[in-house]
């Protein structure tokens, strides 16, 4: 296992990635987007993180695998509640994207518990700057990011995009996760997911089933086919 920082937070907190393998195959796994409040997927991070340094050989020879633990370690410090979602600019990173960004969308559907900002700009924030650097720099090919909860498993791309639709169906083929997801109406905008999903990065949403829980046991699944899957 290889430890590096990637970048800081507004906060200066260090945005963690711990790597496996030595593979020409890039791929990752990002947790804690939406801070505390989305505070099982840094959970599940750490306990991935934890499996894969006692047992090594599940990387395939040909693949290098990083986990980012908490792309909002601002929000994830302040609160595990509604507060915790945002960073220390009150941004939701998850709509701070430079894809299909908007300054402001219908609530319908879309989660509207307390005012979030997209940022001043699109890739505004510090966070999400650095993330999108990490994912071109290493040519990344394919990568979750965990979220919670219920809706189930999202194919990047507006229009879906074709090899991460093969991604999502492979991943719900050993998963209880709703695919196709649960359709509430929302638009969403700004999502790290189109934006790699632009870049020819494979990328999915994984949402796990409830706000306090990992569903180890089903993603240890998802993370073998994830290892093992080709476009």
């Amino acid at each position: 296992m290889a430890y590096s920082v990637m970048g800081y937070s507004v906060e200066e907190r260090p945005l963690e990635v711990f790597s496996f393998g030595a593979g020409p195959r890039a791929l990752m796994i990002i947790a804690g987007i939406h801070g505390g409040y989305e505070w099982n997927t840094i959970a599940l991070a750490d306990d991935l993180i934890a499996v894969l340094s006692a047992r090594p050989e599940l990387i395939p020879p040909d693949v290098t695998l990083h986990i980012l633990r908490s792309l909002n370690p601002d929000g994830e410090a302040r609160s595990q509640s509604l507060d915790g979602r945002v960073n220390a600019h009150r941004v939701d990173l998850n709509r701070n994207f430079p894809s299909h960004w908007q300054t402001s969308w219908p609530v319908d559907g879309c989660w509207s518990y307390t005012y979030v900002s997209p940022g001043t700009h699109p890739g505004s924030e510090p966070e999400t700057q650095a993330l999108m650097e990490f994912l071109l720099a290493q040519r990344v090919e394919a990568l979750i990011s965990y979220h919670s909860a219920a809706l189930g498993i999202f194919p990047g791309g507006q229009p879906p995009h074709a090899t991460s639709v093969q991604l999502a169906e492979a991943l719900a083929g050993v998963s209880d996760y709703p695919y196709p997801p649960i359709d509430t109406g929302c638009q969403y905008t700004g999502q790290l997911i189109d934006w790699a999903a632009d870049h020819d990065i494979a990328a999915v949403d994984i949402e796990l089933t409830n706000h306090r829980d990992t569903d180890l046991w089903q993603n240890l699944q998802i993370l073998e086919v994830f290892l093992n899957w080709r476009p």
